[in-house]
């Protein structure tokens, strides 16, 4: 890579591990602050899905918009919305004021990873994406090493408020670094071919009328609403189904971040190198293995570290290739229109995937969670699925003549 293209991916990992932090932190200190604040356990898939669905508003509401502005300024923007909003959240005395902080954390925080994700479109070209995509969406495997550690951490010493106002204050001095170093983001405006067409806007109509992008947005559809079936009851699973010692929990995301991280710069990897259908369907298939396994036969003790790392490794693995594929996408005066769109899309189908994960599973009065068979089994159905679409979406790219795939 380039001098430039490492400043702007270093900044934009930044940003996406803050925005990340702020939507993913709810899902480990869930039993935390439902204690504190009497919310049954139950109801945590709600909490956790009502931030994906006030991103998709806030994504939808800006794609129009998306290719009007220097990304540097839009970026900044959204930014330093959701760290306000994180600290109002710090705030919350119930179940519904917890409820209303997140969505409107959601509205700002959900067009911040579009634009950031359209900027590392903008810089990197497509010979090497899949290596970059692996690199900040390593964002996610870091806030499992580092950051989940230490928010539970934080919880744990100081109450669950805590880790809300960290966040806040971390995402306050990103956007001073951004402000600082991030040169300006306007190739999109400056180049004659696509500024009239940058400057008009994309409508959401105009990217879903063509059928690559609808395509590539099933895709992220159909892998988020998987993910988020699984994800938001896994510290619960942990603990209340398969005993695990809450000190232990801390520890268990430290190494499935870890694992996750080590498996998404491989992935990448194999994407510059092979594409990404390959990659893509060999983690489908065995986070699909791994999934049926661990949540639905009650691993030991030393099993539950293996396998729960084993899930958050494939898993991870499989969205950079999902990613990576759908960057060769959208044209350069639709990019930030498109990844808006995809993004309010992730979000949509992240919330569908939580409530209806919430909805399948029942809490009995110890705390465990009844109704796993069921929801492991629409999870499989939902693995199943994917490489088809990634293989059919590449198959139509690759007669798309301006396409680079």
């Amino acid at each position: 890579m380039t001098t430039h293209e490492r400043l702007v991916v270093a900044l934009v990992t930044l940003l996406q591990f803050a925005v990340i932090m702020g939507f993913t932190m709810v899902m480990a200190l869930g039993p935390d602050f439902a204690q504190s604040l009497g919310i049954p356990l139950d109801r945590l898939g709600y909490i956790v899905g009502s931030y994906p669905l006030a991103a998709a508003v806030g994504t939808l509401l800006w794609t129009r918009h998306a290719d009007r502005f220097d990304r540097r300024w839009a970026v900044l923007g959204f930014l330093f919305g959701a760290a306000l909003c994180h600290l109002i959240a710090s705030f919350a005395t119930g179940y519904e004021t917890l409820l209303a902080a997140r969505m409107l954390g959601g509205l700002f925080g959900g067009p911040a990873a579009a634009t950031a994700l359209a900027i590392v479109i903008d810089v990197v070209p497509g010979i090497r994406r899949g290596r970059v995509m692996g690199m900040v969406m390593g964002a996610f495997s870091v806030a499992s090493v580092l950051g989940l550690p230490f928010a539970l951490w934080l919880s744990e010493g100081f109450g669950w408020q805590a880790p809300f106002r960290a966040v806040a204050l971390l995402a306050l001095l990103i956007c001073g670094l951004l402000a600082w170093i991030l040169p300006p983001i306007r190739g999109h405006l400056d180049n004659p071919e696509t500024r009239n067409r940058s400057r008009k806007g994309t409508t959401i109509m105009a990217i879903l009328a063509q059928p690559n992008h609808r395509l590539g947005l099933a895709l992220i559809a159909t892998a988020m609403f998987s993910n988020f079936l699984v994800i938001p009851n896994l510290a619960s699973y942990l603990l209340f189904n398969l005993d695990l010692p809450r000190e232990d929990l801390g520890g268990l995301y430290m190494i499935g971040g870890g694992l996750s991280l080590v498996g998404m710069q491989l992935t990448g990897r194999l994407c510059d190198r092979y594409g990404s259908v390959w990659p893509g369907t060999i983690t489908c298939l065995l986070t699909a293995l791994v999934g049926w396994a661990f949540l639905l036969h009650s691993p030991g003790p030393s099993l539950i570290w293996i396998g729960f790392g084993a899930y958050m490794l494939f898993s991870s693995a499989r969205r950079v290739a999902q990613n990576t594929l759908n960057s060769f996408i959208p044209a350069d005066h639709e990019r930030a229109a498109f990844t808006s769109t995809q993004s309010a899309v992730q979000h949509l189908s992240s919330a569908a995937g939580s409530y209806l994960g919430a909805g399948l599973l029942v809490s009995t009065p110890s705390g465990a969670l009844e109704g796993m068979p069921l929801l492991v089994a629409v999870l499989v159905v939902a693995l199943m699925i994917q490489p088809l679409q990634m293989a059919w979406l590449s198959w139509r790219l690759a007669k798309s003549p301006s396409q680079d795939v």
